[in-house]
């Protein structure tokens, strides 16, 4: 992946694993066949990892749980990681398997956050600045952006906030901070991004 999509042929992956093209072309249609094979099984890998913390039961610490492990899958399969969320969408068609298994991983952060505002452990009045500024400018009635907008929005929150210092580290973009500092650096995006979760905005 570090020479990007329009590198990879189905040639060049038949001389890395060392088969012939023709062999490939008996399990793989093209190349996007595969980076879709690939794409779901790294999906289910993180979602593997993702659901052994289905037991804590404090949504909040699930989810805390759930993004050290999802910065630590990355680190430990970056080419993975790079196939899941670093291709451009035009690069690799989509299709039911991949995006059933996306939506297994991002589930994960779903349902936690659902619990969390079920049980009020994400502060209300978070919910209810979201769900009011979530609104289409000039639409009759007050119409939302999305359905279920505080659950969608706050989920793409820490979501958006976990992939942000992910590529930054993966992409080798941190060098202001020594190498040292990375780790403190993901832990406090993580507790940063759920304090605003927890607690009321001003």
């Amino acid at each position: 992946m570090s020479e990007g999509y329009e590198a990879v042929s189905m040639r060049r992956i038949a001389s890395a694993i060392e088969y012939s093209p023709t062999a490939i072309y008996l399990y793989f249609a093209d190349k996007d066949a595969i980076f879709a094979a690939l794409t779901a099984e790294g999906f289910d890998l993180l979602s593997e990892r993702l659901e052994t913390k289905n037991g804590i039961l404090d949504p909040v610490e699930r989810l805390r749980a759930g993004g050290r492990e999802y910065l630590a899958f990355a680190q430990e399969q970056p080419n993975y990681y790079a196939i899941m969320f670093e291709m451009k969408e035009n690069d690799l068609h989509k299709n039911e398997v991949t995006e059933t298994a996306g939506l297994r991983a991002f589930g994960f952060i779903v349902r936690a956050v659902s619990e969390g505002i079920i049980c009020g452990k994400i502060a209300p009045a978070t919910v209810e600045a979201v769900r009011s500024a979530a609104v289409i400018p000039g639409a009759e009635g007050g119409q939302s952006v999305c359905e279920n907008v505080p659950q969608a929005i706050l989920s793409h929150v820490y979501w958006a906030s976990l992939h942000g210092a992910t590529s930054l580290l993966l992409s080798g973009r941190l060098g202001m901070l020594p190498t040292v500092a990375h780790p403190y650096l993901l832990e406090a995006v993580i507790d940063n991004c759920l304090r605003g979760l927890i607690c009321p905005p001003c």
